[in-house]
Parts: C-alpha cells; structure tokens; sequence
C-alpha cells in the first residue's frame, strides 16, 4: 500500500489451500518503494509443496527485478525462462502468474497477465473493458510466449481483482453449478459486493471472493484459491494517542489534535485518558467486564474507537501483528479489536507523550517512556513493512 496526493493504494490477498493441503500452490507477494508497488500473484500447478516453491520462485524472481527497477518484461523473461530450460516446454504450464504495477505518483498501472484467469479492473460498480495487449517473450531456450499485458490511469475508487484458477473452477461437478462458479460469475459476484457497499476494502473484498469459492465447492476447497484486490481509495486515517505529552501545558493541544482529527482515535494508558477526558470535557468510564484476552479492560469515552491500558496493551498488539500470516485479526479480544482498527487504516499516526508516569519513575532509568518507544517503534516498523501502511510517530 501506498498514497499520492490524492488516493491510497491498498493491497490486499486472501488464499485458501486445497482441503487436504498444508501447503498452498499459489503465492501473493508485494514490493512497495516510495514510487512504485509492485504485486506478483503466481500459482504453480497441482497443490501442494512442490506447486508452492515454484510459485514463490516466480514470484521472488520478478519481485527481485522490480527491486532493482527492471523493466517487467524481462523479469517475466528470465522467470518463465528458468522453469522452461532444456526444451521442457510442458513445465511452462507452472508459471501461471498476474503482475500488477502501480506508480503511486500519477496513478499509472501495467498490468501482466500469463496463464491465469484475467483480471478484472472496475471504476465503482462498473467493469471497464480494459483492451489487452498480445506481447511475445524470448525465452532462454528460445522458445516464445505469449503475454497478456494492459495500461491504464487509475482513478479513487478503481478496484483491480485478480484470482486463480481455483476460484474459477470452484462449485464444479455440483448440482448448483456443475460447470463451476466460472469468470462470469466471479464479475458478478465483485459487481453486487461493491453495490452492496461502495466502501468495501480490498482485505474484505478478496477474502469474500475466496469464502465464496470455498463455499461454492461445499466448504471443502476442492484447489488452491487466491484473490488479490488492488483498491485506489481516499486515506483512512488513524491516530494513536498513548502517554502524556512532556509539558503538561500541551495538554490542552494534544486534546484539540484528539478533537479535530478526521479517523478513528485509539487511546492507550490510563493517565493519557484522563487528561484528554479532562481536556475535551467528554466523560471516561470502564467496562466493568473482563475481556476474554485478559488484558486490563477498556474504557469508553466518546469521540474514540478504543480506550485501553498503556504499555503492556501495546506489547500484545505487537505480538499479534508479528505472528499474523494476513491482515485479518481473529477474536473478540481487546488486542485484536486494536490490531483490527489498525489495520483499517491506512495512514496511521502515533503520538507518543514523553512524560514520566510518577507511579514507574525510576530516577536512573525511565523505563516505562524507554518501553512505549520501543514497541511502539516495533509496531511502526511491522506496519510499515509487512502490511505496507504509511505511519508517522510523534513524540510530544
């Protein structure tokens, strides 16, 4: 994910391994600089270890080149190409791949196609009918092939969709659709879910697309399935308030930035609650419930998504982000609540108060303020590199 001037770009996928399966055949992998992001969907054939490897070597091959702002065209080449040496024309069946590439500044997008089933670009609730380019790739052994290839200027509110073939093929050989859901019923199914809600994320949107597959073939996937949603999108923000600021004469500031903000507000710590309560005037009470995460229960104050504990909050949220394999967050626990309003957002910023809670004080070493920094640094960097958010810390 990334922003221009005028929209976030988010990226998200979803994929669901064949019943049986471990290990899933298709790979989702993501590159992101300040100019460009780059998405490589590959899927190996079959299920399985074996279909996975090749699918990540695909993958990483092309990512590989975009990291060094190669031309997508010869990454394709040398990918397809190392699986193709030797005349083994057959093993080209494995290089099923869709690269989307995004220029962040202007909006460009190249999409590449090779292998799969298309990929879907809508403006709203309407498909465009993107024209597609025949272009012949050399490979190593001399051999050719022949790729799908597509240009545009995206606009807020464009969705690209891109799926594989188990998606496709789902429901097949069953009484509701013995030819299987097919590409027809998939654009369908994209058409109605973002008139049903114009604001539906891209996390949201790819993981419905595979549930629906998955349901399609009575619960038990029959293959390997994956969906990735490219969403332009005005930002979603987020503001993260924890720790009181330095100077208590800030106090007041620190409550019009919570007053003013347009997003979810998210406070963590006690102390820094009841300041902003006493600042905004706005009542601060806690629920009196045990929270199934057993961390120390929330408080309710209005104008914010989530009052919770400072420091050893932060720590579990942090935890969660680092063993989390997608961006959705199972439970109905306080930590994954947080993790989830996270998540949502797109641009996230930290303010983090410097003042030290008299009940830690240590004259020698602050630990508490030397805590909420480094998770809180933690947090940023998993945002930032694993779920692409943009993120801004402050210290006050």
């Amino acid at each position: 994910m990334s922003d221009s001037g005028d929209f976030f770009v988010e990226v998200d996928c979803s994929r669901l391994s064949c019943s049986g399966q471990r290990v899933s055949g298709d790979v989702c992998l993501h590159h992101k600089t300040d100019k460009r992001i780059i998405t490589v969907m590959s899927n190996g054939s079959d299920s399985g270890i074996k279909a996975n490897a090749v699918a990540s070597v695909i993958a990483s091959m092309i990512i590989g080149y975009a990291r060094m702002d190669e031309d997508m065209l010869r990454a394709v080449q040398t990918a397809v190409g190392t699986f193709a040496r030797g005349g083994r024309n057959d093993d080209m069946r494995w290089a099923a791949f869709t690269i989307i590439d995004v220029t962040t500044y202007d909006g460009r997008v190249r999409i590449v196609e090779f292998g799969t089933p298309g990929t879907v670009v809508m403006r709203g609730d309407r498909v465009v009918d993107l024209p597609r380019r025949r272009e012949a790739v050399k490979c190593a052994d001399g051999s050719k092939i022949e790729l799908l290839t597509a240009d545009f200027v995206a606009r807020v509110e464009d969705r690209i969709t891109a799926y594989t073939d188990g998606v496709v093929r789902s429901g097949s050989n069953t009484r509701r659709m013995p030819g299987g859901w097919g590409a027809d019923g998939v654009v369908d199914f994209l058409v109605r879910s973002v008139r049903n809600d114009s604001g539906v994320s891209a996390a949201h949107l790819a993981r419905s697309v595979t549930e629906c597959a998955r349901t399609n073939d009575l619960f038990e996937a029959k293959n390997d399935m994956s969906c990735c949603v490219v969403y332009f999108r005005r930002p979603r923000k987020v503001l993260v308030v924890t720790g009181p600021a330095f100077d208590g004469d800030k106090d007041g500031a620190l409550a019009e930035m919570v007053r003013s903000f347009d997003g979810n507000v998210i406070v963590s710590g006690g102390t820094t609650a009841r300041i902003l309560s006493r600042e905004l005037g706005r009542e601060l009470s806690v629920v009196m419930r045990r929270d199934v995460s057993g961390l120390p229960p929330e408080s309710v104050m209005e104008g914010c998504a989530l009052v919770t504990e400072g420091v050893l909050t932060l720590r579990r949220v942090k935890g969660l982000l680092e063993t989390m394999n997608s961006s959705h967050a199972d439970g109905k626990g306080l930590d994954a609540r947080y993790v989830r309003l996270l998540l949502e957002g797109d641009e996230i910023d930290f303010v983090v108060g410097t003042r030290v809670n008299s009940v830690h004080h240590d004259p020698k070493l602050p630990v508490e303020i030397e805590l909420r920094r480094s998770v809180i640094k933690d947090i940023a960097r998993v945002l930032e590199n694993k779920f692409m958010k943009r993120v801004r810390v402050t210290y006050v």
